[in-house]
C-alpha cells in the first residue's frame, strides 16, 4: 500500500490530485474527440464516394439519352 498521509486518510483530496484527475478527464475527452471526428471523416469519405457515382450515372444516362434521341430522328 502506498504513503497515505492524514489527509488522504481523512479524505481530503490534494490539489495535485484534484489536477492529475481533470487532466486524465482531459485525455479522454480528447480522444473520444479523435474518435468522432475520425467516425465523421469516415462517413463524409463515404458520401463524397457516393456523389462520384451518382454523378457518373447520371452523366451516362444523359448519354444514353442523348444516343436515343439522335437514333429515333
Amino acid at each position: 500500500m502506498a504513503f497515505q498521509s492524514i489527509g488522504q486518510r481523512l479524505g481530503f483530496v490534494s490539489a495535485g490530485d484534484a489536477y492529475r484527475a481533470l487532466e486524465r478527464k482531459v485525455r479522454r475527452m480528447e480522444s473520444a474527440s479523435k474518435a468522432k471526428d475520425a467516425k465523421i471523416a469516415e462517413k463524409d469519405n463515404a458520401l463524397a464516394e457516393k456523389d462520384e457515382t451518382i454523378e457518373k450515372q447520371e452523366r451516362e444516362i444523359a448519354e444514353l439519352k442523348a444516343k436515343l434521341a439522335e437514333m429515333q430522328k
